[in-house]
This record gives structure tokens, C-alpha cells and sequence, in this order.
């Protein structure tokens, strides 16, 4: 079995732009996968998605897995698409992998399944409910929720129950970390693990929630009838506007970045809906769509999952495959910087930060890549990667009143090698000198 997709890896260099405004380029195409590549017609319920570059390969590998009705699993490697043999016949919901070797499959009656690269098995979970979906942290802390307040949690080796502490179905589970783990159901039902107990969460809904994603611990989203949209900041839960007169139900949600977050579900009349987040608003993406054959209604969609900003893949109703446009050109962009660019009165004691719109690969944000420089040159400092910000930390204060240039080089690189499009750099200006009581000013040496 092949998981090499035939597309080469690239890396360029790019000029020196200086950007201020930044507005990132999303997928703003979307087209359906060849029906005849598809051996099903029948409702396709969760998709992963593994994006790798595998040793002594400048091809991006794909694995893509998607589970349905009746036991049946689709497996592609990008190209073509096959039925793996399944060893269940009762319906798969959920679907998750820390690797294309190691991936999980939860269904009705407590259905479990583990493919090892090779095989699908079966595993005892240890309950007869429904089980809703699945996530994990790491191959040894995998955690399935389900129907009747039902979660298990896999050790590595074996399945147990938790106490979840309410009898509403759960229907989404994601985390951070195996310590820091939030699942929803119906009735506005959501609760987190904290690496101890499961408690509950003030949702400030009552629609029944269907799926949940996160971009990091503080910002995290969750999805659910009526077109419903809540986001998690750390503290509570808040709604977002996602145009509940046109969205009856939302199903899923994943994304890359603050900036870049999709929703999928159906209208009132069942017909396929996506979401794009774009860091600032909600917009419909159903026009941009292409069907084969060409058709204004795309089927109700109930996954979505991609390997990275390019290889997006979404699933539902009547065998629905539809993915990213992958003849579109697609890199790493930034979603915002701190402090934005043209900035007065900044604190002399500030970070300064940048967010990107895809998972960066952290070795390539160092202290050569992402540079701060005033008018005495280059500011001596410390950088740090982490969910998707680049942090840039001075050695000292800045000083007082004093512009200061911050640039990110485009050798910086996403997870996979794509590199920015361009290099930007962005300028800002401290506050002034504070005065003293007694009248007179405090002396500050400029760097």
C-alpha cells in the first residue's frame, strides 16, 4: 500500500516585503473527488487526514481515511481511493490517527477499531454504547465519547471507562493535551478534563453541539444545530455569528491557525454547507464548490480534517468526497503580528509576536529568521515557537520613544517545507518617557 502522493516538495526565496495589513490567502476553491473513485454511495461519517515527508523523499505522503455506514472504510493516498477491508459491519462515526500507521475508528455498540499500517482489528472497549468520535494526544492516551455521557480513555494497552458526570450523548472530543481535554453533546452539553476529573462548562446554549476543535487551550471552537458556533478564550464560552437562517446544522469543525477555521454541516433541506473563519468573520464557501457532475446542491457534509492548509478534505452524504483545489498554490502566511504595524506607545517591556495561518516548522523560526532592530542595529533577544506564534523576546528593554523594525525572513518554513510567499517586516514606536512626580524625567539610554 502506497501513501506517496505524486506532488514535489519545493522550497524559494522570495523578496522583502514590508506588511502592515495582512491578509492571508485561504482555499478558496473547493472541487469533488472523481465519483468513480469512490466505491461507496453511502453517508460517509468522519475523514483523517496524515500529511508527511517521508526520509529521502521531496514528495508530500498522504494518508487519508474516511469511515461510513455498515462497517466500511475508504482509504487514499491522494490519487485513488479503495475500500480496506473492515472487520465490523455496525456504522463508524469517528475517526483519528497520531500517524498513518497507528489510527483509531469508533462506532455503534462500542465499536473499536485499530489499523497498524496493515490491518484493521477490532479492540475491546469495554462499553455497548454508541461511540460518537474519537481523539488522542498520543498513541498511549486516546480518548472516545458516545451516547449516555459515555467516554474511554486508551492507555496504550487497554480501554477504560471515565466518569464523565452527565447522561447526555457526547458527540465531539478534542484536547491540547491528554490533561487538557473538552467534549460536547447535546443539550449545550460541554465538559473538560483536566487530567484528573471531567467537569462541566457553562455552554450559554442548549442546541445540541456536534463537533468541537481547537486551536490551542485558549481558543477553541464548537459547532451544533441551528447553525451554532461557540468559542472558548480561556474562560468562557461566547457565540459567534454563522448565519443560522441559512445553516441548520453544523457537524464538524477543524482548521490550521486562528486565522483559518472550517465548518461543515447541511441547511434545512439537507443540502452541504462549508464555513470559512477567516480570524475575523464567518463567510459561506458553498459557491465555490465544482461538482462532477456539475450541480448546485452538494450533499449533506458531516467531516472535515487535512494534513495541512493544502490538503483539506471534507465528506458526507451519498459517498461526498470534496477537497482543497489542489492545482491552487497554497504557502504559509501570517495571520497578524504584535504590536501591529504603525503602533505608537508601545511598552518597552513588550514581546513582540507573529501568528501564522499554518503549523510552522519551529526550527526554522530562530534568532536569524525573526530579528527586531532599532537605531543602534540588531536588538538582542531570544525566539520561541508554540501553537502557531513565533515570539520574539528582547534581552532588555526597548528604549523609550524609539522606532523599531521586526522581520521575518522567508526561509521560514511550514511543517511540511512550503515557505512563506514573502519575507515581511513591520515597524513600530515605544511610549514615551514617563515623567516623575517631582517634575523632572527619568533618563533612559537608547539602544
Amino acid at each position: 500500500m502506497s501513501l506517496i502522493r505524486g506532488r514535489s516538495f519545493r522550497a524559494s526565496m522570495f523578496s522583502l516585503a514590508f506588511a502592515f495589513m495582512i491578509t492571508p490567502a485561504f482555499a478558496q476553491r473547493w472541487a469533488q473527488v472523481d465519483p468513480d473513485d469512490v466505491p461507496t454511495d453511502f453517508v460517509l461519517n468522519d475523514i483523517w487526514v496524515d500529511a508527511a515527508i517521508p526520509e529521502d523523499s521531496d514528495a508530500v505522503s498522504l494518508a487519508i481515511f474516511s469511515v461510513a455506514d455498515t462497517g466500511k472504510i475508504l482509504f487514499s493516498d491522494g490519487g485513488t481511493w479503495i475500500l480496506q477491508p473492515s472487520p465490523t459491519v455496525n456504522r463508524l462515526n469517528g475517526v483519528w490517527g497520531s500517524a498513518a500507521d497507528n489510527v483509531f475508528a469508533v462506532g455503534d455498540a462500542g465499536t473499536v477499531l485499530h489499523f497498524n499500517g496493515d490491518t484493521w482489528e477490532e479492540q475491546e472497549s469495554n462499553t455497548p454504547w454508541n461511540l460518537n468520535d474519537v481523539w488522542g494526544s498520543s498513541p498511549g492516551s486516546v480518548y472516545a465519547v458516545g451516547d449516555s455521557g459515555t467516554i474511554i480513555h486508551f492507555n496504550g494497552e487497554v480501554w477504560e471507562n471515565q466518569e464523565s458526570g452527565t447522561p447526555r450523548d457526547l458527540n465531539g472530543v478534542w484536547g491540547s493535551l491528554s490533561r487538557d481535554v473538552f467534549a460536547v453533546g447535546d443539550s449545550g452539553t460541554i465538559i473538560h478534563f483536566n487530567g484528573e476529573l471531567w467537569g462541566k462548562q457553562e455552554s450559554n446554549t442548549s442546541w445540541n453541539l456536534n463537533g468541537i476543535w481547537g486551536n490551542n487551550p485558549s481558543d477553541v471552537y464548537a459547532v451544533g444545530e441551528n447553525g451554532t458556533i461557540l468559542r472558548y478564550r480561556g474562560h468562557t464560552w461566547a457565540g459567534a455569528t454563522s448565519n443560522p437562517s441559512f445553516v441548520a446544522t453544523l457537524n464538524a469543525v477543524w482548521g490550521t491557525s486562528p486565522c483559518n477555521v472550517y465548518a461543515v454541516g447541511q441547511s434545512s433541506d439537507l443540502i452541504g454547507t462549508i464555513l470559512h473563519f477567516d480570524g475575523s468573520s464567518w463567510t459561506v464557501q458553498d459557491d465555490l464548490v465544482t461538482t462532477d457532475p456539475i450541480t448546485p446542491v452538494i450533499p449533506s457534509l458531516k467531516g472535515i480534517h487535512g494534513g495541512s492548509i493544502r490538503d483539506i478534505h471534507a465528506v458526507g452524504s451519498t459517498g461526498f468526497v470534496m477537497s482543497y483545489d489542489p492545482e491552487a498554490v497554497l504557502f504559509p502566511a501570517l495571520c497578524s503580528v504584535f504590536p501591529a504595524g504603525g503602533t505608537q506607545g508601545v511598552a518597552v517591556d513588550t514581546v513582540i509576536s507573529a501568528t501564522f495561518s499554518a503549523a510552522m516548522s519551529s526550527t526554522s523560526i530562530t534568532q536569524s529568521s525573526f530579528t527586531l532592530s532599532g537605531p543602534s542595529g540588531a536588538v538582542e533577544g531570544s525566539v520561541s515557537y508554540n501553537d502557531n506564534t513565533a515570539v520574539f523576546s528582547p534581552d532588555a528593554n526597548l528604549a523609550y520613544e524609539t522606532t523599531y523594525t521586526a522581520t521575518l525572513s522567508d526561509t521560514i518554513t511550514d511543517d511540511l517545507g512550503f515557505p512563506l510567499e514573502t519575507g515581511y517586516s513591520w515597524s513600530f514606536t515605544t511610549t514615551g518617557e514617563p515623567g516623575d512626580p517631582d517634575g523632572s524625567c527619568f533618563i533612559s539610554v537608547a539602544r
